[in-house]
């Protein structure tokens, strides 16, 4: 008897020893759920709401019914749950009917939200709090498995949805890009005075959620040389489709003959409706520059200012464009060792018995020849495109210019990559009309903006004046900093002014034959000579 009591106190230790093991050997717990990339400041929430559970039957159902993308299961089973962008966002408007929640721990590392309260089933997280990026509503699941729940992790910098239609973390933007009023990208920054550019801003809507309340979101453009036309062609879409609210505000900023426009008249519920989604603003401007410069710089910022759902200080996003406008013969706006305010000297018009060129110092012509005379009131006009094309007009409605006098034709408001001819209609006092048509083409560099990452930073351009080996061609590096304009003039980047020619009135030449000259001489002397022998035979007759 008392053997078999100690075996059987053997066996109880034994199987106290193994239940000890047995717990000590047990899976280890899983990690919590963690959603990282989470800005870093006071106030900021990361909250889960559950919108697909794990039921009692052993399979996954939405919370609200109707509101989860699925696909058919096979015979007997249950069908699969698949959340999309567009499930999240809808569910993102109803938060209030989503009544499981659990709000998230930040750990030590600050970008980083953890919990381990998470049921089985896929949960919408939202960032809330004064935060500076836009965070759209994202989702994280627990997966029931035969070790155990299996917590998801959620990276909000770099995880996107499987059909890569939808990003969770970014920054609201606003951007504006312009194109030709026929709807042609302009992959060059030059403009012409009078030209008619289309131009559109896109603007993000902040991840606003349902107590979001008193907020600012303001959408501010400014243009610089141009000018709000054909208001009524404007036009507005949120998330691709137009909204009567949206209209009514962009009809209500939009003037024609302004130059800047606000829209801020927006509603707490729009945004709301409409958070994380687009607006694309459609309007349209024309160049109306006043500058009697060589280049006139275009600038057109678009600024996007808003606040956050805790209507904490507000944030300014800013996008621009920039545009340029070429002149002939017009004022320098700087010069980088002197400061000139001179004309430049593109075309300078002359007589037809000298030549010039150019000193080192923009617009200070010399005369090579000392029988040069600079002629004033020579009249041209100047043809878009071909010799018998479209006049150019200028800022104050003229399409007609004459020389000064010093022989300059200043022109200002001229695009680049166009071809223009001048053509003389009116010669000067004189002297006769020159009507050989004279091209002039402007050619413009531009390298890629860092700020705007778009292709329009003038560095440099040329103005060349003629064609053929009748050509020439002066350069200039430009400032986008500054806006100031350098002159070049160096062996390997000569300059010249192109020197347009009239012959005088008394110098023209004979046409026709040998000339009339020899027959007025012959006529005369004729004429002499038969008055001598009239006289001769009257005085023989008085004898």
């Amino acid at each position: 008897m008392k053997k078999m009591k100690k075996a059987l106190a053997v066996i109880l230790s034994l199987a106290m020893v193994l239940g000890m093991s047995l717990t000590t050997f047990a899976a280890p717990k899983p990690a919590p759920a963690t959603v990282k990339g989470v800005e870093d400041g006071e106030g900021i929430t990361v909250t889960a709401y559950q919108i697909i559970s794990y039921n009692s039957k052993g399979y996954y159902e939405a919370v609200l019914p109707g509101t989860i993308n699925s696909t058919p299961g096979a015979a007997g089973e249950q069908p699969t749950l698949k959340p999309t962008a567009q499930n999240a966002l809808d569910l993102y408007k109803k938060l209030g009917e989503l009544t499981t929640t659990v709000e998230f721990t930040r750990t030590d590392n600050k970008g980083d939200f953890t919990s381990s309260e998470l049921t089985p089933g896929t949960w919408l997280v939202v960032v809330s709090g004064p935060t500076k990026n836009l965070y759209n509503p994202a989702i994280i699941s627990v997966s029931v498995t035969p070790d155990g729940n299996d917590y998801g992790q959620l990276n909000m910098d770099t995880d996107t949805w499987s059909d890569n239609l939808f990003v969770k973390k970014s920054e609201p933007t606003i951007t504006k890009t312009a194109e030709s009023e026929d709807g042609h990208d302009l992959d060059v920054a030059g403009t012409q005075f009078g030209d008619v550019l289309k131009f559109t801003v896109t603007a993000d809507i902040p991840g606003y959620t349902e107590d979001g309340k008193n907020l600012t979101y303001i959408i501010r453009d400014t243009l610089t040389g141009l000018t709000l036309i054909q208001s009524e062609n404007a036009s507005a879409t949120v998330k691709g489709e137009a909204n009567a609210e949206l209209t009514t505000a962009i009809q209500k900023a939009i003037k024609n003959g302004e130059t800047s426009f606000e829209v801020d008249t927006l509603s707490d519920e729009f945004l709301r409706e409409f958070a994380g989604q687009k607006i694309v603003i459609e309007y349209y401007a024309q160049v109306t520059s006043r500058q009697l410069v060589n280049v006139d710089r275009l600038n057109n910022t678009a600024e996007l200012e808003y606040s956050t759902n805790s209507g904490t200080e507000n944030q300014k996003k800013k996008d621009k464009t920039k545009h340029y406008t070429f002149g002939i013969d017009t004022a320098v706006t700087g010069w980088s060792e002197s400061e000139s305010q001179n004309p430049t000297g593109e075309f300078i018009k002359i007589n037809d018995k000298g030549e010039i060129g150019y000193t080192q110092t923009p617009g200070e012509i010399h005369k090579t020849k000392t029988e040069v005379e600079f002629l004033e009131g020579a009249e041209f006009q100047l043809h878009i495109e071909n010799a018998t094309g479209p006049l150019f007009t200028d800022k104050t409605g003229k399409s007609t210019f004459t020389t000064n006098e010093a022989g300059r034709l200043q022109i200002v408001g001229l695009d680049d990559a166009v071809d223009y001819y001048l053509v003389e209609i009116k010669a000067p006092s004189g002297y006769s009309i020159n009507a050989t048509p004279v091209k002039v083409h402007i050619t413009a560099t531009y390298e890629m903006d860092e700020e705007t990452k778009k292709k329009d930073k003038l560095v440099s351009y040329e103005v060349k004046v003629g064609e053929g080996k009748d050509v020439a061609v002066t350069h200039y590096n430009y400032n986008s900093t500054t806006g100031e304009t350098e002159f070049i003039n160096t062996e390997d980047t000569p300059s010249n002014p192109f020197g347009f020619k009239n012959t005088q009135l008394a110098n023209l030449p004979s046409t026709g034959g040998i000339g009339t000259t020899i027959f007025t001489i012959g006529g005369c002397a004729i004429m002499i000579i038969a008055a001598a022998l009239f006289f001769a035979s009257r005085r023989k007759a008085v004898k």
